[in-house]
């Protein structure tokens, strides 16, 4: 007995110390909504409650809830809350009640700003930063205030002056005083300017295989010229784009003493001089695919990137090269390049020849391009027949992109228009004027819906289209064009084949709906036709439905459609990019 008494005692003790776990338990708040869903998002009792989690704690995180919830609710501009916290049930089935009277939402009475520094000898410039300042509408009198606008509006002010001539700028008071009785808050900010920077010398570190003078003709820098911090953006994005460097980094080195010359440091990462690259695939128009490409990043010592490419599909076949040169100072680039293409498509048997060279600028969204091409084409047409156009052609192309999103557009357009031509005088068997137009429109639907709407354009003015390469000439079908039909099988019907027309118009309006996360479900029409005269264009019709997945390098679609006209069904797979 003794002995079975002291097991029972040393279990009473084991189990009265050993805590007690809750699988989980609920919270219920009372309260205004805006304050209700602030807890929700950030107050740890709502953001654990389905933790496994020990009694003792729960009662402790309980005790605390008052506190931090008043924390939160300050942030957000409310100064004098009252919050209780109550628990009922037992065990697993534990509830914590929250009371929430936020109180008043304090507004902003008054803000204070003075600018302190060498900017009060530039009265006009300081005039300007001032009237920048007090139009930020985040922290306007009489507005709520809240801890998040007043941190972003001290960013946005000390930016202001960093930004342009004063990038030592720094914030030397910052008070937001509260005023509960009155449920109001007086907002103070004083800036010092420090002194007024110019650009100094550039200094360049990272360069061991390529020449300095790559870098040094892409810095348009000139010494004593006011500090802009914009100018070393757009200088760290140029140099980004080289394919000579992996990471470029571009910062000012302030210094404290006179003269006030920032030298600009710029740091680089080497890429390898060398690349290779192999590719497989399929493409819905073109059947499998094969690629392989090589680049050179440092012909004759300069910096001169020479590609090289093979590509081989099914129908149609590529061998290129070409020579790429450093950004001009201008802020264009220069390109040599020669190809020699194969393509076997719709009954047209067609190898091309062509050299030429190229002068193209690229903008925050425009970008324009002037080729100078001379152009030779091989063609075998309707019953054998052989034809041997060749044209030097002058082209100009024009694209506008305005897009909320480059991988994942919903919101803008895209506007890409083109005009090219050759006289018969300079080496072409014809005149002709190629006029060619593409406008795509994202339009956003529901919450995360979108509405695509696109018009392709085209017509190409000469006496005799048999005399002008098919680069110049159009046809329609296939993904990007008319679904439903064949790749370039609409165009001038000729026995088995499919020749080359004049005039193309194409349009195409489909509607994408959100299902789940990153993917979409997508329905679509399609219309278009090419003709050898805008007498003769017929317009063929093409419906269909499709998935899209929002990858991480661009919209991936599949796409079943039906060709109206010729009643078939085609499957289609595409990578949808705004180009």
């Amino acid at each position: 007995m003794p002995r079975l008494k002291r097991c029972l005692v040393a279990a009473l003790v084991l189990a009265t110390c050993m805590p007690l776990r809750v699988l989980a338990y609920g919270v219920d708040f009372e309260g205004p909504g805006e304050a209700v869903e602030l807890l929700e998002k950030y107050l740890d009792l709502y953001r654990w409650r389905s933790r496994d989690i020990e009694a003792d704690e729960l009662r402790a995180l309980v005790e605390r809830t008052p506190a931090d919830a008043e924390a939160l609710l300050n942030t957000a501009g409310y100064f004098t809350p009252r919050i209780t916290a109550t628990m009922s049930g037992v065990g697993s089935t534990e509830r914590v009640r929250v009371m929430v009277d936020p109180g008043p939402l304090a507004m902003v009475r008054e803000v204070v700003l003075q600018l302190e520094g060498q900017i009060n000898e530039d009265p006009a410039y300081r005039e300007r930063v001032e009237a920048y300042l007090q139009r930020d509408p985040a922290l306007a009198r009489g507005l709520p205030f809240s801890q998040s606008g007043w941190s972003a509006y001290k960013r946005r002010a000390l930016n202001a002056l960093q930004f342009r001539r004063y990038a030592g700028a720094r914030i030397t008071h910052s008070e937001a005083r509260v005023v509960p009785g009155e449920a109001a808050v007086d907002l103070a900010l004083t800036l010092d300017s420090g002194p007024y920077y110019r650009y100094g010398e550039i200094m360049i570190e990272g360069l061991a295989r390529y020449p300095e003078r790559i870098v040094r003709d892409q810095i348009h820098l000139d010494p004593g010229r006011e500090f802009h911090r914009r100018d070393l953006q757009e200088l760290q994005s140029d140099l980004q784009e080289m394919p000579q460097f992996a990471t470029v980094i571009v910062e000012p080195v302030l210094k404290a003493e006179p003269p006030y010359h920032a030298p600009v440091k710029v740091t680089l990462q080497e890429a390898p001089m060398q690349k290779f690259t192999a590719g497989f695939g399929y493409n819905t128009n073109t059947g499998f695919r094969t690629e392989l490409t090589h680049r050179y990043n440092n012909v004759a010592d300069r910096g001169w990137v020479l590609d090289s490419k093979i590509r081989w599909e099914q129908l149609e076949q590529e061998l290129g090269a070409s020579l790429t040169f450093p950004r001009h100072r201008s802020g264009y680039d220069h390109r040599v390049y020669m190809n020699v293409e194969n393509s076997k498509v719709s009954g047209l048997d067609s190898s091309t020849y062509k050299a030429g060279v190229a002068r193209s600028i690229k903008g925050d969204k425009i970008d324009r391009t002037i080729t100078l091409e001379y152009l030779t084409e091989r063609r075998e047409v309707v019953d054998g027949e052989v034809e041997r156009p060749q044209t030097l052609s002058l082209s100009y192309q024009w694209i506008r992109r305005e897009l909320d999103s480059l991988r994942n557009p919903r919101d803008g357009s895209v506007l890409q228009l083109e005009a090219g031509g050759g006289i018969k005088q300079l080496l072409s068997d014809t005149n002709f004027l190629r006029l060619y137009g593409r406008s795509t429109y994202y339009w956003p639907m529901a919450q995360k819906d979108v509405l695509i709407t696109r018009v392709e354009l085209g017509n190409t003015l000469t006496h005799d289209p048999n005399a002008v390469p098919t680069d110049f000439l159009f046809r329609a079908g296939g993904s990007n064009s008319v679904r439903g039909y064949d790749f370039e099988s609409l165009g001038i019907q000729t026995g088995d084949g499919v020749q080359p027309a004049r005039a193309l118009a194409t349009a195409t309006l489909e509607y994408q709906h959100a299902i789940f996360k990153d993917w979409r479900a997508a329905a679509f029409v399609d219309y278009g036709d090419a003709a050898d005269r805008w007498q003769d264009f017929e317009g063929k019709a093409g419906v269909g439905v499709g998935a899209r997945w929002v990858s991480p390098v661009g919209v991936l679609g599949a796409d079943v459609a039906y060709g109206i006209d010729e009643q078939q069904w085609r499957v289609y797979f595409a990578l949808g990019v705004a180009f």
